[in-house]
């Protein structure tokens, strides 16, 4: 890195979830009182994959639904993007968590093999990642307000991706539709309720009178 810093980025990755529920850090209450609040409704939660990089040259995140390995292969994506645009060749620090070790993710970073060269940390050592500092900020500066609507909680957290800071800001809104109107799965697009027709693989159990 130091012989060829524009031949290289070094970008520390992770992920991390962002709850519509505002977070509570500091309270006044009387001594010997269990302080109460009242809830704000059903919580509901973004996942960022994001990375920063190590010279202050820039980030990426990607705002979706769901922490999986699907989530990583877009961040991928967006990286190699990057890496496109810029012209350096990535080194990519990451931890030992299931989205990254997965089988899908894996084949996902040996794709990319030719740009792009990975660092696994050590298992259970978030200290040394510097980006989970700036996902104390996200959190303290996004999540500690309650929006109106799903909406405007995303646009609240693309708001503070943005102010993290860098040369060069690729942040991606792949927040999924069914999310914005309220469902907590992708609608599978069949009708409420039993399917007409359908039989059980074993017969029900009927509930027989009690002997007497």
């Amino acid at each position: 890195m130091a012989a060829a810093p524009d031949e290289w980025e070094l970008h520390f990755a992770d992920e991390t979830h962002v709850e519509t529920t505002p977070r509570l850090y500091r309270v006044w209450h009387r001594v010997g009182q269990q302080p109460t609040l009242p809830a704000a409704g059903t919580n509901r939660r973004l996942t960022v994959f994001g990375s920063a990089e190590a010279f202050g040259r820039g980030r990426v995140e990607v705002v979706q639904a769901r922490q999986d390995s699907a989530g990583f292969e877009r961040y991928l994506a967006a990286l190699e993007a990057r890496r496109a645009a810029m012209g350096r060749n990535v080194l990519l620090v990451l931890d030992n968590g299931g989205c990254h070790t997965s089988k899908a993710s894996r084949a996902a970073l040996a794709a990319r093999a030719e740009w792009l060269e990975v660092l696994w940390l050590a298992r259970y050592s978030p200290e040394l990642n510097p980006k989970e500092h700036e996902w104390r900020r996200l959190k303290r500066d996004a999540g500690c307000r309650l929006a109106p609507g799903l909406r405007a909680f995303a646009d609240a957290v693309l708001e503070g991706l943005g102010r993290l800071g860098g040369e060069r800001r690729d942040v991606v809104d792949e927040v999924p539709g069914w999310w914005l109107a309220g469902h907590r799965k992708p609608p599978t697009g069949r009708p409420p309720g039993r399917p007409k027709g359908a039989k059980d693989s074993r017969p029900r159990r009927r509930n027989l009178p009690a002997c007497t």
